[in-house]
């Protein structure tokens, strides 16, 4: 209760230094958004879009607030070798939230029979930067997804746009929100100079990749948000906390944006939340209450950074969070 007491008089008091007037307790917690938000969702389980600069038709999978308004639009990657539609339980509830989510269907997707199986570096390679790509087409393409997908005509803001990830999605979506990293086999750059971006959402660390630099997140140019876990370790991950001799590096002299990183923090949570998330083949058990956690702070971040919404913001900065998961998640804004 002292913890309450001290997170909600923190956020209250600097609510009054600002001039606003005071967000009250229940507001506050209410920012914690674990539940279905206030809009019907639409959900559309695969729609196609022409895309011929990459010989192929992009499929994707949509779901948005199925009631009239213009919303902000959610990018969301899959993990390399996952199912999108195993990421339902998130676009769903980010729709019901005032969302529209896309989730593209990468090369690498389970749905489209990929297997790592023969795949060599520069293959992989291929793919990943065709991943930045699919995300990118989506943004130049939203008035014409918006055409062709029914009920969805005027719904996206365009001026509101959100990278979003998991796993090697979460890679994906790093790069495009600024992250740049250096292979050190031939020092070259993965970069991107996407910069439509307002926020970053990262289902996972990507640090604990073996391949990654140590918080590469540090360097996006926009609020960042990483859900991760005790067990948060890929099936390429770092368990044992060695780095690869061929990870990725960051630039020399990198210059780090003065971004917020709220980073979550959940006892027990792995990778794949037990299977909840990615492919059913993870090993469990099923992990629910992870979801549930990450799904509650992911929202009250959007909402304090998309929407300017002041109990979001004070509910970040409240550490109520460890009081409403007994003690199971943190929650910190390693800046």
């Amino acid at each position: 209760m002292r913890l309450i007491l001290i997170g909600s008089l923190f956020a209250i008091a600097c609510a009054g230094c600002t001039g606003k007037s005071v967000v009250s307790e229940a507001d506050l917690r209410s920012a914690y958004a674990t539940g279905p938000g206030p809009h019907p969702v639409t959900t559309v389980h695969r729609t196609e879009l022409n895309f011929p600069a990459a010989g192929k038709s992009l499929q994707m999978r949509l779901a948005f607030p199925a009631d009239a308004g213009s919303y902000p639009v959610i990018v969301f990657s899959h993990g390399n070798g996952c199912s999108q539609d195993y990421y339902a339980d998130f676009a769903d509830h980010w729709a019901s939230w005032g969302y529209v989510v896309i989730q593209p269907v990468h090369a690498d997707s389970l749905d489209l029979g990929f297997t790592m199986k023969g795949k060599s570096f520069e293959q992989m390679n291929e793919i990943v930067s065709s991943r930045r790509a699919d995300v990118r087409f989506i943004l130049d393409s939203l008035p014409q997804i918006e055409q062709q997908v029914a009920g969805l005509k005027g719904k996206t803001d365009s001026a509101k746009l959100i990278a979003a990830g998991h796993s090697m999605g979460a890679g994906t979506a790093m790069v495009l929100a600024g992250v740049e990293m250096v292979s050190p086999l031939d020092q070259k750059r993965m970069a991107s100079d996407e910069n439509r971006f307002s926020a970053l959402i990262l289902i996972s660390e990507p640090s604990n990749n073996r391949m990654m630099p140590e918080e590469p997140w540090r360097l996006a140019k926009v609020p960042t948000f990483i859900a991760t876990g005790t067990n948060d370790f890929s099936t390429v991950g770092a368990s044992d906390g060695q780095k690869s001799a061929s990870a990725w590096q960051l630039p020399e002299n990198a210059e780090f944006p003065d971004q917020p990183h709220w980073y979550l923090y959940m006892q027990d949570a792995d990778h794949y939340f037990g299977g909840v998330i990615c492919k059913s083949s993870a090993p469990g058990p099923a992990d629910p209450d992870a979801l549930k956690i990450a799904n509650g702070a992911s929202t009250a971040f959007l909402e304090a950074y998309i929407r300017d919404d002041r109990a979001a913001q004070a509910f970040l900065a409240s550490g109520q969070i460890g009081a409403l998961t007994s003690g199971r998640a943190t929650l910190e804004n390693r800046q």
